[in-house]
């Protein structure tokens, strides 16, 4: 451990501990600021109290957010403890494909594509390499973000094998009618109206955004930009009308579009060449949901969900405005879903319910349009058997037509020895389905030469080769002709920890995960090469990976005015079969430098590439209601981490295939006035850290400033003056 992450982590704990001591001697004095306990529905799918969850779970605020000033989602996710930004590496990606499609968040040691992203409880799409584009989702209108780590398959199914983010919107319960400006370094500008009408039985909620920016350049010796300019528009309604005393409707419509301006150097031949284009991305939903409670027993909820999801890019060459480029990718999901939710005990409830999902995508790199559907039923039951202690026991079974059916259970208990202590341990499985790419990708580099083909696609792919006489004559395909069915990724995931909440302004969560994974994809090359020297990859079911770590938080009210919050988490995730064959010395590696060949040792192996063993973060939030003012700072760290192979053997055992730590200070202020006029402004990497090769989506320090306008106080104060 380098002396760095010594540092952060003894300052941590040492923060942790002094905090802790000043709320056992506080408690009388601040009584009058007890730190909220949120209510959630992610983790049971019905509304539960944050103390009676089995499970850990994370909830980021409103308020939380509102101090940000943060317009980005994925930078409000990363501030949280255990949730690390994580991108899609140039160093691990193939030349041309896949392209880095941006960052995503990585839970518990896993890949963004092992989380499940869910708004409003519902599933977005549109994933490319297994990342979701986060900037789709506009931050104006959300109400709070729950988060489940571990296995949630036993209620959601595939894509969360490592947990679940849940982006709840608001559901006001009074009219409003609220604008902001945003306006940020690299000439980048927000507007966002949000406005509620609220009549008798009936509340209508108008939510609108759009959010453009220059883009920016972190190497001017290259061609372009590092991210180019874009812009994107969001709008949403939701409609909440309750029927009568037992039966509400609540409907809702979004529709995001996005346009960004590329502008890159190609090499076309010996000389290289420019291209200008533009890729266009879109997604729209709709997603209504009708409850009827039939008795103070049961209740029915109702839900279909239909969304649709677009990305069209198109480049010209510019010495001839000829086309160089152009790619697609459609995906359609249509879900219906029936839940019964039995039982009078919040507590001992019994939740069931059954769905169905329809899936059609068409792109540019698969050989046809591909549909397919899936069956699943889901079920949960809560005991509670004696004072203190909670059992809450789930399964789920899918079946869907491309693979055999998943059964998925999971045991979740909460005891509380002492009204102040609740104690937490689960256990359970997840699987994810092979992706889109996975399966049917069919794609030659039109400039390097490669073919990717998805598994379901080798058979045909390499007999077309072979036919076009891209594979010589001589090289016998017929052993790869066989059945390539990739299986479902499976994991069996288990949390134990604790909440401690020893005074009303103190609340301490602290747990040990383990996540061991079967059937991991992964991609490979066939032994033989085209006819131009280069390779042929598919993806097949080859490793077997475990992720394991801890971590801790506190949240600490200070002086009635100030929240400290402070996390950590230290992560190990490594590939068993590597272990396997390191302590067997069928591993060698070459030096780069001097080319001498040596077998890789256990303690040279660093794990998977791309995660941290240690992160941390800090807030310091001030909070002061008498003088309508706000303020934060705010520390994210992440560890050095895993970055690319320099050394040919594939896996990571060298320190110069390391990306070094590094530290994020990021920090806001806000004045309200009494006629509903906020002011705020702050900066985001107020050190300025960069690495243009390896960290492209750190933009350098920037500045932003908004205005956001409360206009029901506003005309109220001002309206003597209006009618003058």
């Amino acid at each position: 451990m380098r002396k760095g992450s010594k540092n952060i982590i003894v300052t941590i704990t040492t923060a942790a501990f002094i905090l802790l001591q000043f709320s056992v001697f506080s408690q009388k004095k601040f009584n009058d600021t007890s730190i909220i306990q949120e209510v959630v529905v992610t983790a049971t799918r019905t509304e539960k109290s944050i103390g009676d969850i089995p499970v850990p779970i994370q909830v980021i605020s409103k308020k939380f957010i509102q101090q940000t000033g943060s317009q980005k989602l994925i930078d409000i996710l990363q501030q949280q403890t255990g949730l690390v930004l994580a991108d899609n590496p140039l160093g691990q990606a193939l030349q041309g494909y896949p392209n880095p499609f941006g960052s995503g968040i990585q839970l518990q040691g896993l890949d963004p594509a092992y989380t499940l992203i869910l708004l409003d409880g519902e599933p977005l799409t549109g994933r490319n390499a297994g990342i979701l584009n986060l900037g789709r989702i506009a931050v104006g209108n959300i109400q709070q973000i729950e988060i489940i780590k571990g296995p949630a398959t036993s209620l959601y199914g595939s894509d969360a094998l490592a947990g679940v983010i849940n982006i709840i919107t608001e559901k006001p319960k009074d009219n409003i009618a609220s604008i902001q400006v945003h306006r940020a370094s690299n000439n980048t500008w927000g507007f966002t109206s949000n406005n509620t009408i609220k009549k008798n039985k009936t509340v209508l909620q108008l939510f609108a955004n759009r959010y453009s920016s220059s883009g920016y350049d972190l190497d001017k010796t290259v061609y372009g930009k590092t991210v180019d300019p874009y812009r994107n528009y969001s709008f949403a309604v939701k409609l909440f009308y309750d029927i009568n005393a037992r039966t509400q409707l609540q409907s809702s419509a979004r529709i995001f579009t996005q346009k960004q301006f590329n502008n890159y150097l190609v090499y076309t031949g010996s000389q290289p060449g420019t291209v200008d284009g533009s890729t266009d991305e879109s997604d729209w939903s709709l997603n209504n949901q009708l409850s009827h409670r039939f008795s103070k027993k049961v209740k029915l909820v109702s839900r279909l969900y239909v969304t649709g999801y677009q990305d069209n890019a198109t480049v010209f060459l510019q010495k001839n405005d000829s086309l160089f480029d152009k790619s697609f990718l459609h995906q359609f999901l249509l879900k219906p879903e029936w839940q019964f939710e039995l039982g009078e005990k919040q507590n001992e409830q019994f939740i069931t319910g059954l769905g169905y999902n329809y899936e059609a995508i068409d792109a540019s790199r698969y050989a046809a349009e591909k549909r397919f559907n899936s069956f699943y039923i889901f079920s949960q039951k809560e005991w509670h058997p004696v004072t203190h202690l909670n059992i809450t026991l789930g399964a789920r079974l899918d079946k869907n037509s491309l693979y055999k059916a998943q059964f998925n259970p999971k045991l979740a208990i909460a005891f509380k020895p002492l009204q102040k202590l609740t104690l937490i341990a689960s256990v359970g499985s997840g699987f994810k389905a092979p992706d889109f790419r996975q399966q049917f990708l069919y794609f030659t580099n039109s400039l390097v030469g490669y073919t990717l083909l998805g598994a379901s696609e080798l058979n045909n792919g390499l007999l077309q080769l072979k036919q076009q006489g891209q594979i010589d004559a001589s090289v016998d395909i017929t052993p790869y002709l066989t059945d390539h069915t990739l299986l479902p990724e499976r994991s069996v995931g288990t949390n134990i920890g604790f909440r401690l909440k020893p005074g009303n302004n103190t609340m301490i969560n602290s747990g040990v995960f383990r996540n061991d994974i079967i059937n991991l994809i992964d991609r490979y090359n066939l032994p033989f090469t085209k006819t131009n020297n280069q390779s042929i990859y598919s993806y097949a079911n080859v490793n077997r990976v475990f992720t394991q770590g801890f971590d801790f938080s506190i949240s600490q009210k200070l002086l009635d005015v100030f929240t400290l919050n402070a996390g950590y988490q230290y992560l190990e995730a490594k590939d068993k079969d590597v272990i396997e064959r390191i302590r067997e010395n069928k591993i060698v590696k070459r030096d780069p430098v001097t080319f001498t060949s040596t077998y890789v040792s256990s303690s040279e192996y660093g794990g998977l590439f791309n995660r941290s063993k240690h992160s941390a973060n800090l807030q310091l939030m001030y909070s002061n209601k008498q003088h309508w003012l706000n303020g934060s700072i705010r520390a994210v760290y992440r560890g050095r981490f895993g970055y690319s192979d320099i050394n040919g053997d594939n896996i990571l055992d060298d320190d110069r295939e390391y990306v070094k730590g590094y530290l994020l200070l990021n920090s806001s202020v806000s004045i309200a006035f009494k006629n509903g006029l906020q002011l705020q402004t702050g900066s985001d990497n107020i050190l300025n850290h960069l690495d243009k090769d390896k960290l492209p989506n750190l933009s350098g320090r920037t500045f932003f400033v908004n205005c956001n306008l409360n206009l029901q106080k506003f005309f109220a104060k001002n309206k003597n003056n209006i009618q003058l």
